[in-house]
């Protein structure tokens, strides 16, 4: 029996309630919901929470039938609650307390607010002001989860998404009496819609976004913010872009919503996930031994319900959430359902708001019985107003034992890997990079790529064991490349992580078995008997730039690299953008209006600029748009038609493969640069057939570039950060 339905069981009992019945809400007094004015805007994607419409109220229902009686719990008969905007809320553990996320006007921020259900009383926890607090959920130990738009990073912007450039969500906590409230590190993108499992620890939606990964993804973490770990969405087990809004069924086992991460009003199908093996425990379906993203798996619950941005049939809909009443091979469901094609685009065209309501959904069958639901307003998130067993605290995690300031991050041995083999003694080091977004200055895309603002903290050298060790920043993302004595990649890590002051994030290996525990101490490995590489762990952000060539950290396109193209590349004759033999180009056009324009590999740094109807370009080099190529340009999708012979010279997040490392042969950096020592050691180096040979330095530049993402804007040159 589940700690929820033990809960249900006991709460009935224990009340006085109704006699056992048959249906999955028979033993449930009352429910608990969220009655929300509709709305078409602010809700593009998962991601967002900036869509405030006055009027919500928190309701309950009992019993929780059609004919059941609705009661307000808050907070219309309250004056300045008269304008609420409520988004989320939790019940705690005992069922005496909810705690919301609700904006009281126009001109407020979310807060958050505790309803004592006994008297009635509410009460707002003290925080900024100036910032966001959504999504609550009530912790062991009492303590509130939350995520909120407040910036750990003293003297820091918050991150901006990837795409809608909105300030990002990110985790944090707070007593219940508004004490000791404490910001988490942060992920580059978004953090959202947490649950706290049976373990006590916390599963959470993070947007991760890396060069072409972009998805959300669910992570674990112990509940003071430390530990964060995949748990569900890649190593093959995803089958669909985000996953969000996830409740415990049973012991590693969640009911969560699956779809695209935009269109969708934050709604889609329903999957039955699994963090880990199944096995039976008295009749219901656990999955809490061997628990990792690569022992994951899931079941989709609703068949017909697109998994992607596609709108939805008639009868079909999409679901808003979905809470679990037991745990069945297929589980009895309360849902918040809307019928129609639920997506942002199409509801618009109509001018007609999606209408969720609240039925219970037998997930075997696929049938939907009515509840309750209101036309014109949103009936969401729906949770039985029973207690349930608290999980257990689990203790805060203890310090790296190096730097209580600083983030302890490396491998035991880079060579355990799940990912193929890398050949004996291949790595010579681990380049750590920095990630950021647009609240750098930049604007809305740091180059043609997808890649977000990168610098180098540095290279931390794989000892003779196979391990290493750095301190990195705390608080700041970091992602990792595996390089070789040539400086070019030979793995990129496509996972962002950060770690809270004096945390340590070490693993095992290169992406190595996710259900294994790792545990560092001093002297296991030469990496810490030496002691870890400082990567600028103690350096402020806006220092982290290049102050030398000998030192690169963000690498800007326009100063760094477009002198190389200059003075060794770009001179008449040559990459100029001449047609000729050694300039290959590329057209577009427009097959509706005939319009087309050609652009010739050129390596000079003159303006680009193109326009057709909704594609346009300015800002970057010719140079730029030569060697990451027409490709990055996704003209296919606005039905511009690519054609000619210029090939994508440059793939950003793999100089490897890249062509221009076919042409230009990179040579040995480490531990020393050595010109005689190339990569490709029967290929020759174009630079020094043609006259102009590339130092060692250039290389190392154009290849970080490459292995980085491909870039053409840093802190070094952003627009917005420039006198």
């Amino acid at each position: 029996m589940t700690a929820l339905a033990a809960a249900v069981v006991s709460a009935a009992a224990g009340c006085g309630g109704k006699e056992q019945g048959t249906g999955p809400l028979d033993e449930v007094d009352a429910i608990v919901f969220i009655e929300r004015a509709a709305r078409m805007d602010g809700l593009g994607d998962i991601f967002q929470y900036e869509s405030y419409v006055p009027g919500a109220r928190l309701m309950k229902l009992s019993p929780p039938t059609a004919d059941g009686t609705v009661t307000e719990l808050c907070c219309g008969d309250l004056p300045e609650y008269e304008g609420a905007d409520i988004i989320d809320y939790d019940l705690s553990f005992d069922a005496r307390s909810i705690v919301f996320s609700a904006r009281l006007s126009e001109d407020q921020r979310y807060g958050l607010f505790l309803l004592d259900l006994e008297s009635g009383g509410v009460e707002q926890l003290p925080t900024d002001p100036d910032a966001d607090f959504v999504y609550p959920t009530f912790l062991p130990g009492d303590r509130v989860l939350f995520a909120t738009n407040a910036v750990v990073e003293e003297g820091a912007p918050q991150f901006e998404d990837e795409y809608e450039r909105r300030t990002t969500l990110q985790l944090g906590s707070v007593a219940v009496d508004g004490s000791d409230l404490q910001l988490y590190s942060r992920n580059l993108s978004h953090r959202i819609t947490s649950t706290v499992m049976s373990t006590g620890e916390v599963l959470f939606t993070q947007w991760d976004h890396l060069d072409e990964l972009n998805a959300g993804q669910l992570l674990r973490m112990n509940p003071d913010g430390t530990r964060v770990r995949e748990a569900f969405g890649k190593e093959g087990t995803g089958i669909t872009n985000s996953y969000y809004k996830a409740i415990e069924a049973a012991p590693g086992r969640v009911i969560a919503i699956g779809s695209s991460r935009d269109r969708t009003f934050q709604s889609g199908a329903i999957l039955d996930i699994r963090l880990g093996e199944t096995h039976e425990v008295g009749g219901e379906l656990w999955a809490d031994i061997e628990m990792s993203e690569k022992n994951a798996s899931t079941r989709i619950l609703t068949a017909q319900v697109p998994l992607d941005d596609e709108a939805s049939f008639e009868s079909v809909g999409r679901y808003y959430n979905a809470y679990p009443l037991n745990s069945k091979d297929y589980p009895d469901l309360l849902v918040s359902w809307a019928d129609g094609p639920v997506q942002s685009d199409v509801n618009g065209a109509a001018g007609v708001a999606p209408d969720f309501g609240l039925y219970l959904f037998d997930s075997k069958n696929g049938t939907r019985l009515p509840v309750y639901d209101k036309k014109g307003t949103w009936e969401i998130n729906p949770i039985p107003l029973t207690p349930r067993t608290a999980p257990p605290e689990i203790s805060p995690a203890g310090t790296n034992g190096v730097d209580d300031d600083a983030v302890l991050i490396g491998a035991m041995n880079v060579y355990s890997t799940s990912l193929g083999d890398f050949e004996d003694g291949a790595v010579w080091g681990v380049r750590v990079i920095e990630g950021f977004s647009g609240e750098e200055g930049v604007g809305d895309d740091f180059g043609l790529s997808e890649a977000e603002g990168a610098a180098t903290l540095g290279v931390a050298e794989v000892r003779e064991d196979g391990s290493w060790a750095a301190l990195v920043p705390a608080n700041v993302p970091v992602h990792q490349i595996a390089v070789d004595k040539y400086d070019v990649g030979l793995r990129v890590e496509p996972v962002w992580i950060t770690g809270r002051p004096g945390e340590s994030r070490f693993c095992g290996g290169c992406h190595e078995s996710r259900s294994a525990t790792t545990v560092i101490e001093p002297g296991i490995t030469d990496a810490i008997a030496i002691g870890p590489q400082d990567l600028m762990s103690r350096v402020p952000r806006f220092e982290r730039v290049t102050t030398e060539p000998t030192r690169p950290v963000g690498i800007p396109w326009d100063t760094a690299l477009q002198p190389i193209f200059d003075n060794k590349c770009a001179m008449s004759g040559c990459h100029d953008g001449v047609a000729g033999a050694a300039n290959k180009s590329f057209t577009i056009t427009d097959p509706e209006s005939g319009q087309s324009q050609e652009f010739i590999f050129n390596l000079t740094g003159d303006p680009i600029d193109f326009a057709f109807g909704e594609a346009m370009l300015s800002g970057y080099s010719a140079s730029h748009l030569s060697l990451l190529g027409a490709a990055m340009l996704e003209l296919e999708e606005l039905d511009l038609v690519i054609t000619g012979d210029m090939p994508t010279y440059v793939l950003p997040g793999d100089a490897r493969n890249s062509l221009l490392f076919g042409v230009l042969n990179p040579p040995r950096q480490f531990p020393e640069p050595d010109l005689d020592d190339r990569l490709f050691p029967d290929l020759p180096d174009h630079s020094v057939e043609m006259g102009f040979p590339l130092t060692a330095e250039e290389f190392r530049l154009l290849v970080e570039m490459a292995d980085n993402g491909g870039q053409f804007y840093s802190r070094e040159n952003a627009p917005g950060l420039q006198p």
